[in-house]
């Protein structure tokens, strides 16, 4: 087999109806407001009910509702590296800061997170015609930075699927359908990394 995903759904979720993370939310439009946190479990949770389902093996770094922090989720990835070097983080995130469309990202320099992240765009690029940000100034489609989540010792992609500020990402962010094929999407690319990659 090829590799098994590790997945990671940034920032905390709602607990009583009280969202654990400070900032990280869109503004009160329409809809009402987005909650990044609980945005990146609808898709984490998603998609582990169709791998349990296909029977697709698979970690979880951050499955509380509180906010788990950075330096824990990156210090169960590396137990988990520990006894499995089969094994890459997906961290799945709702964007900020005034842009729009969809990002992957990976750390700096080139290594095997940028191969996956090839892999992983292919499945989810230009999905409903969303615009995808790239960078295309090192040969590959990915974004990279010094995030702190790729300290993990396996190779690392941050998905970050649509800016949560913008209204046209805002509402697609909360379109049912748009989510339900991001999930498929997702698994689709994690199936391949583990049957083919």
């Amino acid at each position: 087999m090829g590799k098994t995903v590790v997945l990671d759904n940034g920032h905390g979720g709602v607990i009583g109806g009280v969202y654990q993370t400070a900032g990280k939310r869109s503004p009160n439009w329409d809809k009402g407001v987005l909650y990044e946190g609980m945005f990146n479990r609808w898709i984490v949770n998603r998609v582990i009910e169709k791998l349990d389902i296909h029977g697709i093996p698979y970690y979880h770094v951050s499955p509380e509702l509180t906010d788990t922090s950075l330096w824990r989720r990156v210090d169960r990835s590396k137990d988990i590296y520990g006894v499995n070097k089969d094994t890459y983080l997906l961290s799945i995130h709702a964007n900020a800061g005034g842009g729009t469309g969809a990002e992957i990202w990976t750390s700096e320099g080139q290594d095997e997170s940028d191969k996956i992240a090839d892999v992983l765009h292919k499945h989810v690029g230009g999905l409903y015609g969303q615009r995808f940000r790239t960078d295309m100034s090192d040969s590959d489609i990915d974004k990279e930075n010094a995030f702190y989540i790729f300290n993990s010792p396996m190779p690392s992609v941050l998905y970050e699927v649509g800016f949560m500020d913008n209204k046209n990402d805002y509402d697609l962010l909360w379109n049912v359908a748009f989510r339900e094929e991001v999930v498929c999407k997702v698994v689709d690319f994690i199936m391949e990394m583990y049957y083919e990659y």
